[in-house]
């Protein structure tokens, strides 16, 4: 019995190891003999996924819904306490759809209508401050109707209960963390 027995775990162990021919790939998808393997459990995204993943939900009001980009958050250079990030503003409020719908008509194709913008601010963490930098307006299908740069980047003190204080929180909370 016992003779059997080691005859079966050296038949398990090495004929996992014995060498097989493999079918044949096609050219496309052969390697060059290096393995390839994945160890994650999560599944990829798509790069659909990966955009809308990229953008947190933090404030909402008649205007729209605004979110961040939590990639785009980073210490702005040579200055320790200024924080940037990309904001977003989906346009819902009725008022303000119909202002931009006819401030942007001739530019907008027929089909399209006015959806979001994007916006570039930095913050001023130790002293409640921030500006906008760069203001890009886009249409539904993502075309880009307006790009508005900042000549000369002027602070102001963060109101409270706006999207700008909710926004000031994140940006002071990734200060801290850094």
């Amino acid at each position: 019995m016992r003779k059997i027995v080691m005859l079966f775990l050296m038949i398990c162990i090495v004929l996992p190891c014995w060498p097989t021919k493999a079918a044949e790939k096609p050219a496309a998808e052969q390697t060059s003999g290096i393995w390839e393997m994945e160890m994650s459990r999560e599944k990829k995204l798509t790069p659909e996924e990966e955009e809308k993943e990229r953008w947190v939900g933090v404030f909402a009001n008649d205007i729209g819904i605004y979110l961040f980009d939590k990639k785009s958050l980073a210490l702005v250079e040579n200055k320790e306490d200024q924080v940037q990030v990309l904001v977003r503003t989906i346009f819902n409020g009725p008022k303000v759809v119909e202002q931009l719908q006819e401030r942007y008509k001739a530019k907008l194709p027929v089909d399209d209508k006015v959806g979001f913008s994007e916006t570039k601010m930095i913050f001023k963490v130790e002293k409640a401050k921030y500006a906008v930098i760069e203001t890009k307006l886009f249409s539904a299908h993502g075309i880009l109707l307006e790009d508005i740069v900042k000549q000369r980047i002027i602070f102001k003190p963060v109101p409270v209960k706006t999207f700008a204080d909710t926004m000031y929180q994140v940006a002071k909370s990734f200060n801290r963390n850094q």
